[in-house]
């Protein structure tokens, strides 16, 4: 470690570099492919969900964290022993990556949530909580509830924002350990309960696929049991002539579910390297390096929608071409 005129221990420049320059990296991959997110569910209408909604919102902060990394990349760069520029700056930033962390938290648990209403109820339409209205409302709960867990604590005296000289980065300073541990500790609990959420969605959807291949086995006579007849119901005649029914699962909102919970396993990673960090004590060349890990969850939705989801492959190909092609005619 490298020490300061001050005599304040600090990271050796050449780890802060590193992370400086990923971050930047970063920064521009995440406001391209937020950007195209965003733009995709305005422009395309098979991509204007319910769900998307949600999507879009998790874009947002997403973007809006990439749009930070820079600033936080200036005070790593730094070798003056301070934030390059004002303090009040460094403390805005940390409040703003600190909110929108929590609220990319905030939105995957409200997304397994909704995933698990969706599919365990075989919701169709607008009904029930599935209903865009309720959803913007939601959205405006999360970013209350991100906004208050970032202010509160710095109101009430349990932390506090600014540069922190240690890691030459705007971050918590002089903060109570205790308010640290239970930060970490409840983004654990966070992401278990949405893997718990995802684990009885799969749990429903291979009860209904047991209960199907049931029906199959029992029929006997009159209306044969097809999935072809109608994608979201299904009926059959028993042996007794009872009829059997079955509410069927929309196989796209499998899919989407599924591409969902590959969003959430890669930035639970990111997310629970960070906060098994937070809970180690003492101060590390290690937190620097989590820390930049866990805003490496910014860039990996368009990636993973890009590759995994159909109508957002068409929507992205569609915006880029277009661009393309009119940059052509230009030329």
């Amino acid at each position: 470690m490298n020490a300061t005129g001050n005599n304040t221990y600090v990271i050796p420049f050449h780890h802060r570099a590193t992370v400086a320059s990923i971050l930047i990296a970063l920064a521009v991959i995440g406001i391209c492919g937020n950007g195209l997110v965003i733009v995709s569910v305005i422009v395309t209408k098979k991509l204007r969900t319910v769900t998307n909604i949600l999507v879009v919102n998790l874009a947002f902060a997403d973007l809006a964290t990439c749009l930070i990394q820079p600033f936080l990349s200036l005070g790593l760069l730094s070798n003056a022993g301070r934030y390059p520029l004002h303090e009040v700056v460094c403390s805005a930033v940390a409040g703003a990556m600190f909110t929108c962390i929590c609220c990319s938290a905030s939105t995957l648990f409200a997304i397994a949530v909704l995933r698990w209403y969706v599919i365990t109820r075989s919701v169709h339409g607008h009904q029930g909580i599935h209903t865009p209205r309720k959803i913007v409302l939601l959205v405006m709960i999360i970013w209350i509830y991100s906004l208050t867990f970032t202010v509160l604590p710095t109101v009430l005296g349990a932390k506090a924002l600014g540069y922190s000289r240690y890691y030459s980065s705007c971050l918590l300073v002089d903060s109570n350990p205790f308010y640290i541990y239970s930060q970490g500790s409840s983004l654990v609990i966070v992401f278990i309960l949405i893997v718990l959420f995802y684990i009885l969605i799969l749990r429903h959807v291979l009860r209904h696929n047991r209960q199907i291949r049931n029906v199959i086995g029992v029929v006997d006579g009159g209306r044969s049991f097809t999935t072809d007849d109608c994608p979201n119901a299904t009926s059959s005649v028993s042996r007794e002539g009872r009829p059997l029914k079955i509410k069927g699962i929309n196989k796209m909102e499998i899919e989407i579910t599924k591409n969902l919970f590959i969003v959430v396993c890669v930035i639970e990673i990111c997310f629970l390297i960070h906060s098994v960090n937070l809970i180690i004590p003492g101060q590390s060349i290690a937190t620097l390096y989590s820390y930049m890990i866990l805003l490496t969850n910014s860039v990996v939705n368009p990636i993973i929608y890009g590759l995994k989801h159909p109508n957002f492959q068409e929507a992205f190909k569609s915006i880029l071409c277009r661009r393309q092609l009119e940059h052509d005619v230009k030329t």
